[in-house]
């Protein structure tokens, strides 16, 4: 095994049990409120498992190029900066679904008393848990070092997410009216601070 196999499995597992322990514990919130998820859940599981099964057997069975062959580069920047990019996101996921608090669901799921929260990350983007997902599944593709297996990985995921976080504003929109307006007015960007 490769080393670029080996880091992306020493950092992908935790990823995956990590995420599978959220959605265990965080699936529904205290409300008897219905999900307004339209199935984007097990869409993002689903996408997430395939495309990083398909990603890693591209690398095994040798398809796909190398992003980078360079191997001083690889070691002085490109590594460190792909377990930076994972720790950054797992930092930011963590804090926002603290931050959300007893609000914070894996399904799209609105109490009648929800609060809407616009302080640490969520006032600076309205989506930082989802950015701490991206950013660690693009850290785990650019640790296989591979084209094919980069865009395996992140066009199904950005696909799924954008598609819920659509259903999410939608939603959180319906329920919250003027003050989300004023929300997203206050907070424009959905993923990267000051970006998009």
């Amino acid at each position: 095994m490769d080393l670029d196999r080996f880091l992306y499995l020493l950092f992908g597992i935790p990823c995956i049990f990590m995420e599978f322990y959220i959605s265990k514990n965080k699936y529904s919130s205290s409300s008897k409120s219905l999900s307004k998820d339209r199935g984007t859940f097990i869409f993002i599981w689903l996408f997430i498992m395939c495309s990083q099964g398909f990603s890693a057997h591209y690398v095994r069975l040798g398809y796909g190029s190398k992003i980078i062959e360079n191997h001083l580069f690889k070691f002085c920047f490109w590594i460190p900066f792909s377990i930076t990019l994972y720790l950054t996101g797992f930092f930011i996921r963590k804090q926002s679904i603290e931050q959300l608090g007893k609000w914070f669901t894996t399904v799209i799921r609105i109490d009648e008393h929800q609060q809407l929260i616009d302080f640490g990350w969520y006032g600076k983007m309205r989506h930082p848990s989802y950015t701490g997902v991206l950013s660690y599944f693009l850290a785990l593709a650019l640790l296989l070092n591979n084209w094919l297996s980069l865009f395996s990985t992140m066009i199904p995921i950005c696909l799924v997410f954008f598609y819920r976080i659509y259903i999410e504003e939608h939603e959180l929109g319906k329920h919250f009216g003027i003050q989300y307006e004023e929300y997203k007015q206050k907070v424009p960007n959905i993923l990267i601070p000051k970006v998009f």
